[in-house]
């Protein structure tokens, strides 16, 4: 006569779902509201129980996926800032050789998905910016792969020597600093700016650096 184990029980399907799938998907369920609720109301105003009950959830749940908010709240940006990198390498596909067309394509996408997702937007460029610990040491990783990819960007269309590369990523930070600060007053005064008032004057901003490093495009070659 054989026994099932209890380990064994436990991993038992379910409606068709084996185990694993199940906790992931319950993860999912609790990433989902956390980017919703801390987009919209804040993360200090967000509870446990409010989170676990948007995503129709026990808080036992709650503890089977994260030890905390905070690991929630980095979970969410972690997913978010993935979905808007993705979003602005798909606009800027088309536009790898233009420089111009790039520049716009680039800004309409960054503006455009802060403006069509709000509590992502939140979630990202104001929430992130105020809980340190481990969200702090994600926040740093993601703010250096924008500065990467806007790097990876310029180096191809450089009709000149760059400059050192401290300096180039100065530069390159200072273009990702004006973007999110753009986006944080944007999204506080509920986007009452144009869109194209900011595109505009961040090009402007952008061109004057493309002249400097000599990017095709921006100077006669």
């Amino acid at each position: 006569m054989t026994t099932s184990s209890p380990s064994s029980k436990t991993q038992r399907p379910y409606a068709g779902k084996d185990a694993g799938l199940r906790q992931k998907e319950r993860k999912d369920q609790l990433v989902q509201s956390s980017v919703r609720l801390f987009g919209k109301d804040g993360f200090s105003a967000v509870s446990i129980d409010a989170i676990c009950a948007d995503a129709g959830l026990t808080k036992r749940y709650f503890y089977e996926a994260f030890p905390d908010r905070e690991a929630l709240l980095t979970a969410a940006y972690e997913r978010v800032t993935q979905e808007f990198l993705q979003s602005i390498l798909v606009a800027a596909a088309p536009h790898l050789q233009d420089s111009r067309r790039l520049v716009r394509a680039g800004l309409t996408e960054t503006f455009g998905f802060v403006q069509r997702n709000p509590d992502k937007g939140r979630l990202m460029m104001i929430e992130a910016m105020s809980v340190r610990g481990q969200l702090g040491k994600v926040y740093g990783k993601r703010y250096d792969e924008f500065v990467n990819l806007l790097l990876e960007f310029t180096r191809p269309l450089l009709t000149q020597a760059a400059p050192d590369e401290r300096t180039f990523r100065v530069l390159a930070k200072g273009v990702v600093g004006a973007l999110i600060h753009l986006c944080q007053g944007w999204i506080a005064t509920d986007f009452k700016q144009p869109m194209q008032e900011l595109i505009d004057g961040m090009e402007l901003m952008m061109g004057g650096l493309g002249v400097q490093l000599g990017v095709k495009g921006w100077v006669d070659t």
